[in-house]
């Protein structure tokens, strides 16, 4: 009996042990800096995140990202970062999340896990206000304008009989070619694409409707899925107590750059 009372207080220990650390089964690793939750962004991409002139960052991705470390008990802090570069950034360590209006892909899965679907989106495809290009079907022997790394990256490479891609780091750059007459079309997220548009209403448009439906989500290293869990938590309170759809009603239905 005393053997099997000392066997029954170690386990006691051990299990204490174990609660008091808050071990779960799940991969953890330290945030990249203590107190912050840094989230690595491209941020020439409005209207989900933009960098304005004094520096400080804006958008649909900002105010979630400064929402969501608000829920997590840290402070936000923003990494602008190119886009084609962002995966092996995050997972180099320089920063703890990516959100920048990153298609949830199987591909991309292979390196990263993703959040919780956060946005419904879809490509579309921009042209010169004067062109006659109604379909993807038009673009025989035409210049398309694309954001490296994208998938309109993807979905312009599998376009057959197009005469070029031209791949820019930024998507605002490709329209600028566009509206200079050295693209023929741009194909890019709709919902990225309308900003841009709105904002030059004389020089471009939409036309063909959504070519894909995609889902925006969260990337996070597959060593820390810890944080994964913790975002995924966040990310549906947001959404149960109203603050996503204020945000979403903020710099989606009603954007404006500020």
């Amino acid at each position: 009996m005393k053997r099997i009372g000392q066997i029954s207080i170690v386990l006691l220990l051990i299990l204490a042990v174990v609660a008091a650390s808050g071990c779960t089964g799940t991969k953890s690793k330290k945030l990249v800096e203590e107190g912050y939750l840094t989230i690595g962004t491209e941020a020439q991409y409005p209207p989900f995140e933009i960098r304005k002139a004094d520096d400080s960052f804006y958008g649909f991705d900002i105010a979630l990202g400064e929402a969501l470390a608000k829920e997590l008990g840290l402070k936000p802090k923003f990494v602008d970062t190119d886009f084609a570069s962002i995966i092996a950034s995050l997972n180099a360590g320089k920063f703890d999340v990516a959100m920048s209006a990153m298609t949830i892909t199987e591909d991309r899965k292979k390196t990263v896990n993703f959040s919780d679907p956060y946005f419904d989106a879809g490509l579309s495809m921009a042209v010169p206000i004067n062109s006659n290009k109604q379909t993807v079907n038009d673009l025989n022997g035409a210049i398309i304008g694309v954001q490296l790394g994208t998938t309109g990256d993807l979905y312009a490479s599998e376009l057959k009989n197009v005469k070029e891609i031209k791949r820019y780091a930024h998507a605002p750059d490709a329209f600028l070619d566009m509206k200079n007459g050295k693209v023929d079309a741009v194909i890019n997220d709709d919902v990225v694409n309308k900003p841009i548009i709105a904002s030059d209403p004389t020089s471009f448009k939409v036309v063909g409707g959504l070519l894909t439906v995609e889902q925006y989500g969260i990337a996070i290293p597959k060593e820390n899925e810890d944080l994964l869990l913790k975002i995924n938590a966040a990310l549906k309170k947001l959404k149960e107590n109203g603050t996503y759809d204020q945000i979403y009603d903020q710099y989606i239905v009603n954007w404006s750059e500020e």
